[in-house]
């Protein structure tokens, strides 16, 4: 079994069971990475993916599963052997997911338009600020603008009648804040409509760095989940304990 592979997930595609292919690599260098012990020597560098290993891992599972879901590091990154993958896919009959930072949203149209994708999962780290400082903070890199830019193209999955959802993983006194929800739901509206939007718990003992001593509660969730909700109609938690509940 590749290492890089989940060969069967019910949590990665709500309602469905799913093969997790992780593709290594990312712009970015969160401080509460949770894959960071995946990549060479917890570093965040770009491996090459074994297309041909892959595929043939996701042949072995193609007829216990309904698709297959891309993630990172940031699945982007390596963009021929996604496109190349995702394809192999499509031909098997399953559907096609990625999760995303939204940093290349160049690739991201291309795959909408290329028919490619059914599912995207974009990360929203952090409030949508001009100047970008809370993204540097927690991501390395002022990258709103380019996460802005790749929530407008919603609008694109719409039309093409790709599913989309947004989500933000929190953790207490570093990201999740009250006023923090609400920044981040509001910009979310204004860039990509609405759309179904996850606050995900965030679980620090698999953090890259030392940051809270804590996850939220379940409880904590609900009550943050109460500042998105008049500003966004779908609005989920997903917590270790309970999986994902809609509010």
């Amino acid at each position: 079994m590749a290492k890089n592979i989940i060969p069967i997930s019910t949590v990665d595609w709500y309602g469905r069971a799913a093969t997790v292919v992780f593709l290594m690599g990312c712009p970015f260098r969160c401080q509460y990475c949770q894959n960071h012990a995946l990549l060479a020597m917890g570093k965040l560098t770009a491996e090459p993916a074994d297309v041909e290993e892959i595929k043939s891992e996701i042949e072995k599972t193609s007829l216990l599963v309904s698709a297959v879901v891309f993630t990172g590091g940031e699945a982007f990154r390596q963009f021929d052997a996604l496109r190349n993958l995702a394809g192999f896919v499509h031909d098997k009959g399953l559907l096609v997911g990625v999760e995303t930072n939204g940093y290349y949203t160049d690739r991201i149209r291309q795959m909408i338009d290329e028919q490619l994708v059914d599912l995207i999962c974009m990360d929203v780290k952090a409030p949508l600020e001009p100047g970008g400082a809370p993204y540097l903070r927690i991501c390395g890199i002022d990258a709103a603008s380019h996460v802005s830019d790749s929530l407008r193209l919603a609008e694109l999955c719409r039309e093409q009648k790709i599913d989309f959802e947004v989500r933000t993983t929190v953790f207490p006194d570093f990201i999740g804040s009250s006023q923090e929800i609400q920044s981040i739901a509001t910009s979310i509206r204004d860039l990509a409509g609405d759309v179904r939007y996850v606050i995900q718990q965030g679980m620090p003992e698999h953090a890259w760095k030392k940051i809270s001593p804590r996850p939220f509660t379940r409880d904590e969730l609900l009550s943050l989940a109460g500042y998105a909700t008049p500003i966004l109609s779908d609005v989920r938690i997903r917590t270790k304990e309970f999986g994902e509940e809609r509010v």
